[in-house]
């Protein structure tokens, strides 16, 4: 093993005995017995393995929706707005067309992640604020269509029932390959050459002769096309969205940790939302079996990606954002 991937593996195991120390700490703060609390959830959340790779395929998305645009030193804080269209453009396009409406919420989330990229581009519209109102508007937009347009005929509390499936373990499949294809995109293309020198150094790039507007838009869109994806496989395994957006509801926030966890590493991406999902799942189970309220596993599902991805975070914020 090499001394960089040993000393990655290090810091991300400081960082997990950390995170589990503070989690615990607080556990006992709030009056909880940690080590029942923590078995159960370490132990549950990896009981099953399919519903794991079910949680994990859109984490993995929404984790590549903010590392691509990350790579070229942008910040799509829009992951969750361009998951929201992905999943209605995909409920829309699959009563008519089947499988095409994966297609079609990827493409809809691209199209939005290029809008923001012409923005930061051309006007210099800073893509953090634009993404945030984007990630609103598209939200209560989902909310009126969903209530009023595609609502179900026997429950008006949701939507109509997706017109495609697929099953987890083929979500995760298509998730790990469009990670590996993210991978190759960066480490073997003329373009993924191009984002990563544009994240290192925007003067760097200039001068190498990289037309920085057309790597900022490409490297948006790219992430919201893995945005709108993300947004698709979450519906299409629920079934349908409802009135409360509570199965979609923070799917692209999730990814913005899973890829810090995951060092803006496609690879790094996959097993980092496959152990989120495992806490995600495993806090559910501690709610059943200890009688613990809901609240108190998002606390901890937090508390565990703050202090993971904090290593990771503040050596951006050393760098300025700069990935070089």
């Amino acid at each position: 093993m090499s001394g960089e991937a040993l000393r990655a593996l290090s810091e991300t195991a400081l960082a997990l005995a950390a995170a589990v120390f503070v989690t615990s700490l607080l556990l006992l703060l709030l009056g909880y017995d940690p080590v029942s609390s923590l078995a159960v959830m370490f132990t549950y959340g990896l009981g099953n393995v399919e519903y794991v790779a079910a949680v994990a395929a859109p984490l993995v998305l929404s984790a590549l929706a903010f590392l691509i645009p990350l790579r070229a030193g942008l910040f799509n804080i829009g992951g969750e707005g361009q998951a929201y269209l992905g999943a209605l453009s995909f409920l829309y396009f699959s009563q008519q067309f089947g499988a095409l409406g994966l297609l079609a919420g990827g493409l809809m989330g691209a199209l939005l992640g290029g809008t923001l990229g012409a923005l930061r581009a051309f006007l210099g519209v800073n893509e953090v604020i634009a993404s945030i109102m984007t990630n609103w508007t598209l939200y209560y937009v989902t909310l009126f269509l969903v209530s009023r347009h595609l609502t179900h005929p026997e429950f008006p509390h949701r939507s109509i029932d997706v017109g495609f499936f697929l099953g987890s373990w083929t979500s995760f499949l298509l998730a790990l390959a469009l990670a590996l294809l993210a991978l190759v995109l960066l480490y073997n293309t003329l373009l993924g050459y191009e984002i990563r020198v544009l994240g290192s150094s925007r003067r760097a790039a200039a001068y190498a002769g990289i037309d920085v507007r057309r790597v900022t838009v490409l490297s948006m869109s790219i992430g919201g096309l893995f945005g709108g994806t993300a947004g698709a496989l979450k519906v299409m395994y629920v079934g349908h969205l409802d009135t409360t957006m509570s199965a979609l509801f923070g799917v692209g926030f999730l990814g913005i940790g899973v890829a810090l966890i995951g060092k803006s590493h496609p690879i790094g991406a996959v097993l980092s939302a496959a152990f989120l999902a495992s806490m995600i799942i495993g806090g559910h189970w501690v709610e059943l079996r200890l009688g613990t309220p809901p609240e108190l596993t998002d606390v901890i599902v937090g508390v565990m990606v703050l202090v993971l991805s904090a290593p990771y975070a503040l050596k951006l914020l050393q760098r300025g954002g700069r990935l070089g």
